[in-house]
């Protein structure tokens, strides 16, 4: 794999509009619930309330659909261009990139006509709002529902070591709150509620990130967020969606393939979301890589437990916020290990480290960043 950093961020989460307020939220581990327009049994009686979900209030109130999905977008990516300064860049630069858009299925199968029109409109019109003229045959949109944001990566690595794109734009984007999607969470019982305890709250946002090589960010002298280690793909034999339990053979090969032999790892960003079959899964696959040490004194974290289950977003909300830690400096004595998990049996691992350069040291700018 070439050798690649990450040059840009950009985040919109229910914890904060932007990377720099979101990453110090998520941090401390600040969560924002609230009650959505959505019944839910109360108790085993007849009595209902409203669902307790994590809505990204003041960015979604009155969309659906693509609308939605464009607000959430253009807001992660218009902060990526703000944060890492890149409005000045000319047609030249973005017409040398391409652009990924990592997205779930639609999860009601009776409407399943709406992935096409996601697919055809989505990445234009995000492309247009936010005035970045990446050419048509460089947008790409991924269905991989929870693993999307990686499996973007990884086909962008694999374009830019081919010499097919000069840098990428990976963006990540998923809402779980829109009425027929929770009316199909609700019917499977896979919503924390009083009665289902161990459920997941369904969540939305999105997440951005600029991956380009690293020898031509530092001469473009670009700051450098981190570098990307590796990245694995993989798929499980059983999935979720079928309504089997994985035993976590694909993860654990895909994680074992990134983890450094030489160095630790200091922190884990994975897909925990509060349900079982995830919780299963990722212990099934520390059971299978208990004998590498490198896994052995990392802090492990669920951004799931303050923004609810972002779905295809999740991947990409790991990778910015694995990268900002790094960036900080508050990854200290290792690197960071991202893995996803779809409910359709799509896996994938990426292990970020810092990147050790003059540019890459929020000191040297003398600004928090």
């Amino acid at each position: 794999m070439a050798h690649l950093a990450i040059t840009g961020l950009g985040l919109v989460t229910t914890v904060g509009h932007d990377v720099v307020t979101a990453y110090g939220a998520l941090r401390c581990g600040m969560v924002r619930p609230w009650p959505v327009d959505f019944e839910v049994p109360a108790d085993d009686g007849n009595a209902n309330t409203l669902l307790t979900a994590h809505p990204l209030r003041g960015i979604t109130d009155g969309f659906q659909g693509m609308g939605r999905y464009l607000r959430m977008a253009t807001h992660a990516v218009e902060d990526l261009l703000h944060h890492a300064s890149l409005h000045q860049e000319g047609a030249g630069f973005w017409q040398g990139t391409s652009l990924y858009v990592g997205l779930s299925r639609t999860r009601n199968a009776e409407i399943d006509f709406y992935d096409e029109l996601l697919e055809e409109h989505l990445v234009g019109e995000l492309a247009s709002r936010t005035r970045l003229p990446i050419m048509e045959n460089r947008r790409r949109v991924l269905f991989r529902g929870h693993a999307a944001a990686l499996w973007a990566l990884h086909e962008a690595s694999v374009a830019i070591e081919r010499g097919q794109t000069e840098r990428a734009l990976v963006v990540g984007v998923d809402s779980l709150l829109e009425s027929d999607t929770l009316q199909v969470l609700a019917a499977s019982r896979r919503l924390k509620t009083n009665l289902t305890p161990r459920g997941l709250m369904p969540g939305e946002g999105a997440a951005a990130f600029l991956v380009e090589p690293l020898a031509r960010a530092r001469a473009r002298k670009a700051t450098l967020q981190c570098v990307v280690e590796g990245i694995s793909l993989g798929q499980e034999r059983e999935s979720r969606a079928s309504g089997a339990r994985s035993a976590g053979v694909a993860l654990s090969e895909v994680i074992e393939k990134v983890l450094p032999r030489d160095r630790a790892i200091a922190s884990i960003y994975g897909d925990l979301n509060g349900e079982d079959a995830r919780a299963e899964e990722w212990a099934n696959a520390l059971v299978r890589l208990s004998a590498n040490r490198a896994l052995s004194s990392a802090a492990q974290y669920w951004l799931a437990a303050s923004l609810g289950d972002t779905g295809a977003a999740s991947g990409a909300l790991s990778v910015v916020t694995g990268a900002r830690a790094l960036f900080r400096g508050h990854a200290a004595g290792g690197d960071v290990l991202i893995w996803s998990s779809a409910d359709t049996g799509a896996v994938a691992a990426a292990l970020l480290r810092r990147a050790e350069s003059p540019v890459s040291s929020p000191q040297q700018h003398g600004v928090r960043r």
